[in-house]
């Protein structure tokens, strides 16, 4: 984790100085965030959208449009540029083909591992946001999918009454730092992670330590693989919503870029 540490400071001198602005949009954009999105179409398999390619963008059309600092917008259209070759010519048709070979059955129970691996980040979360019952149901599903759900592979609590309402694609540190009341700062687009803000990414290098795969070293391909694993078998949760946004825009990286502010807004004010 110490390789983390520098990068984690240097993002944290960029929130402190960065901030969103309310700053008008360029005729194109104002285009843009008028054009609105098509019906999303559904997402198959259960408890999708959890993972950092995880953020699936269907509350996009329900939310106001967002405007947020943008001074890297070279930088960040040539990832993005970069993402949706990555996004179109090897994930998607990559995916396809798991689909297709691999059981929806079998995609479900992958995914229900990873999600209750992840119980520590959720934890955590709620705890550093002052909710201790929230943080408590967490911990039980964690116990009886651990145990009657086979290490986490049957979601057996999916459907049970809790004494709390918990969002079931979980806390992280992005939308805790959020609750603290701290802004996005500026925009950014990372390679294969794809739209982020410096505050999500402070979210995202912090998340790393609540993580259990970030802590499973020998061998590090392994660590690398599952890493991989867990958010290739989510990407029935952004392909389809972000083909579809895709088409419907006039620029896509615009549409892109609002859509990923306001979905992470509204999981903050959830």
């Amino acid at each position: 984790m110490r390789v983390f540490l520098p990068l984690l400071l240097l993002l944290c001198c960029l929130l402190a100085t960065g901030c969103s602005t309310n700053k008008q949009p360029s005729p194109q954009e104002q285009t843009q965030l008028s054009s609105p999105l098509p019906p999303t179409p559904p997402v198959q398999g259960a408890n999708a959208g959890d993972s950092v390619i995880d953020n699936s963008l269907d509350d996009y059309d329900e939310m106001p449009r967002t405007v947020i600092s943008d001074p890297l917008e070279p930088w960040n259209r040539f990832w993005f540029g970069f993402n949706d070759g990555f996004y179109t010519y090897v994930a998607d048709p990559m995916y396809r083909g798991y689909a297709f070979i691999m059981p929806q059955e079998f995609r479900n129970g992958l995914h229900n591992f990873f999600y209750n691996l992840l119980f520590p980040l959720r934890f955590v979360n709620n705890l550093l946001q002052g909710r201790p019952l929230e943080a408590g149901v967490e911990f039980g599903r964690f116990i009886v999918n651990t145990t009657v759900g086979i290490g986490g592979l049957f979601d057996v609590t999916k459907d049970r009454k809790t004494i709390v309402p918990v969002d079931p694609d979980g806390e992280d540190l992005g939308q805790t730092l959020g609750r603290w009341g701290i802004g996005h700062g500026i925009y950014i687009v990372w390679p294969f992670l794809g739209p982020s803000s410096v505050r999500e990414t402070v979210g995202l290098v912090g998340d790393a330590f609540t993580d259990p795969l970030g802590y499973y070293y020998n061998p590090i391909w392994l660590q690398l693989g599952m890493s991989t694993a867990r958010n290739f078998n989510n990407l029935d949760s952004v392909l389809d919503t972000y083909n579809s946004m895709k088409e419907a825009s006039l620029d896509p990286y615009v549409a892109a870029r609002e859509a990923y502010i306001a979905y992470r807004n509204r999981r903050v004010e959830k």
